[in-house]
């Protein structure tokens, strides 16, 4: 048992790129129940997690403790609110320092905005961090952790201590953080409004949105950790990036129209590519995603 956990967790290393420069691989509890084949079960103590200096922390339902930083840019009034979601092994702070969205949506948006940097699960266990975007990552996936539920009951938290425009709610992530986005848009329709997706994938095999939300995917030719035409990388099978944004566009009602979408409601949708991006973040990134959220704002 041990062998294979600490095998599966080796291999994991490869996803790690996922984070841009915030690799960060730690090594599991591997005590097996005594007579069983199963992984062992993590245990989850909110009192001992550390919370990062500059973090507010909340208790889930399930009994986590989740930590978030929140970066109010609003001038005032009713603010949109954007999560940006780093990717398997990675952290809020990494995130936060490498896409450098902040600068960008400061000079686009002119309501201002209010950015919230949420960390993953498995800190608390010694674990990489990820989240459970369904078919990806270790070890949210195998924990089960419910990534919806924490967001959904993180929304209704930030509504009430902040003065958000709650016709304004987005998510940008990056790899795992994008395949939650895609999630999220997915199962928590009614109240994410648009979506920014960096390298990822639509990794849940039913998607039902209640309502139309807008989508911009990018993703990059030269990208070996989730490959821009789908495959398998540790052990995990990815669908393409086209396959990920047409489903996407049909849950939603609408018609793949080449790289973009026909929305007869208004949504905006559209996958970009380019033949010189790889899967780390890059700055362009920053800047289509920028635009998108400002032209979110406006519609």
């Amino acid at each position: 048992m041990k062998c294979r956990i600490l095998a599966v967790l080796m291999s994991l290393i490869v996803l790690a790129g996922c984070s841009s420069g915030d690799r960060r691989v730690a090594t599991p509890d591997t005590t097996a129940t005594p007579g069983t084949t199963e992984s062992p079960a993590t245990t989850v103590s909110p009192a001992t997690i550390p919370i990062p200096s500059g973090y507010e922390s909340m208790t889930t339902t399930d009994g986590r403790t989740r930590t978030y930083r929140v970066v109010d840019l609003s001038d005032g009034g009713p603010a949109p609110l954007l999560f940006v979601l780093h990717g398997f092994g990675g952290t809020a702070e990494g995130m936060r320092e490498y896409a450098g969205l902040e600068a960008a949506l400061d000079n686009t948006l002119d309501s201002g905005v209010i950015l919230v940097y949420p960390n993953g699960s498995g800190s608390e266990e010694g674990l990489p961090q990820s989240w459970n975007a369904g078919g990806c990552c270790p070890f949210a996936i195998y924990d089960m952790v419910n990534d919806v539920a924490f967001f959904d009951q993180l929304i209704e938290s930030l509504t009430a201590q902040y003065d958000i425009d709650t016709d304004h709610v987005w998510v940008a992530g990056h790899s795992n953080g994008g395949m939650m986005a895609y999630r999220l848009a997915c199962e928590l329709s009614n109240r994410i409004t648009a979506i920014g997706v960096a390298a990822g994938a639509l990794m849940i095999e039913s998607c039902s949105p209640s309502r139309g939300v807008s989508a911009l995917h990018v993703h990059g030719d030269l990208d070996a950790v989730v490959p821009i035409a789908g495959g398998e990388t540790a052990g995990i099978v990815f669908p393409s990036a086209n396959d990920s944004f047409e489903r996407f566009v049909r849950a939603n009602g609408c018609e793949p129209v080449g790289s973009e979408a026909s929305c007869t409601t208004g949504e905006r949708m559209a996958l970009v590519t380019n033949s010189s991006w790889a899967h780390d973040w890059v700055r362009d990134w920053t800047s289509l995603f920028a635009n998108f959220f400002a032209e979110q704002a406006r519609a």
